[in-house]
């Protein structure tokens, strides 16, 4: 089967036919794919011999491995697999991003809950980056534990590193401070040419897209903080 990710085609030849429904929002057909990959039982199984919990399902570990293969390719195509919460207003995508279990998840449902529906959730967890041209991120099925997911492309005119903090306040960062924090978030691939490749594409993604540290609680004024400096716009 065919999916189409990050408006790349890609052809996937996979162990568990559960692994098309799985990606069944990103299918597409009649199309030529501008590469294939195949996933065999051997990734599978590093796949089960990375985490810490065996029981995940074939399904579960056919997902990582097929995420991990494209992380490795889509670079070539100017794109980078980046872990954090996006989320959309009026049109702008933003991401937020930190440690799981930091807090990036509730604070875009706090978005959501203080600005309605003017905020569209772009992807919970391992959204892809495009450096090719205007820098925009799109959707992905790998998604969190909440699934937060859309078939989607939006330009990214911010990144958030969150802290969790008792005072809300965010300031602008530049690279010298930002390159650690990426680099924990970025997914760097093991081939050394994608590596390097990723490295590149880092470098263009601090010089387009503006980097904030995000400092915050779990209330309404936390929203009010990250939206004026992300948007430019005034809160309600």
């Amino acid at each position: 089967f065919i999916v189409k990710l990050a408006a790349i085609c890609i052809e996937i030849n996979s162990v568990d036919p559960e692994l098309k429904n799985f990606l069944k929002d990103y299918l597409v057909s009649d199309t030529t794919p501008d590469f294939s990959i195949t996933i065999n039982e051997d990734e599978i199984l590093a796949e089960r011999e990375a985490t810490s919990d065996k029981q995940f399902s074939l399904t579960y570990l056919e997902t990582l491995a097929t995420l991990r293969k494209l992380a490795e390719i889509l670079p070539s195509y100017n794109r980078i697999l980046m872990h954090g919460a996006s989320i959309s207003y009026h049109g702008q995508a933003y991401l937020f991003t930190a440690p799981s279990g930091t807090g990036k998840s509730t604070h875009i449902r706090l978005w959501k809950k203080y600005l309605g529906d003017d905020v569209k959730i772009v992807n919970g967890d391992k959204p892809f980056i495009s450096l090719d041209g205007e820098p925009s991120i799109y959707g992905s099925p790998w998604a969190g534990k909440e699934n937060w997911h859309r078939n989607c492309c939006m330009p990214l005119k911010g990144i958030c590193f969150v802290q969790r903090g008792t005072a809300n306040s965010i300031r602008r960062i530049e690279a010298s401070e930002c390159l650690s924090l990426l680099f924990k978030q970025v997914y760097l691939p093991a081939d050394t040419l994608a590596a390097g490749l990723t490295l590149e594409l880092v470098d263009t993604l601090i010089k387009n897209v503006p980097l904030y540290v995000l400092t915050c609680d779990m209330s309404e004024e936390a929203v009010k903080c990250s939206f004026e400096a992300l948007t430019g716009l005034s809160y309600k």
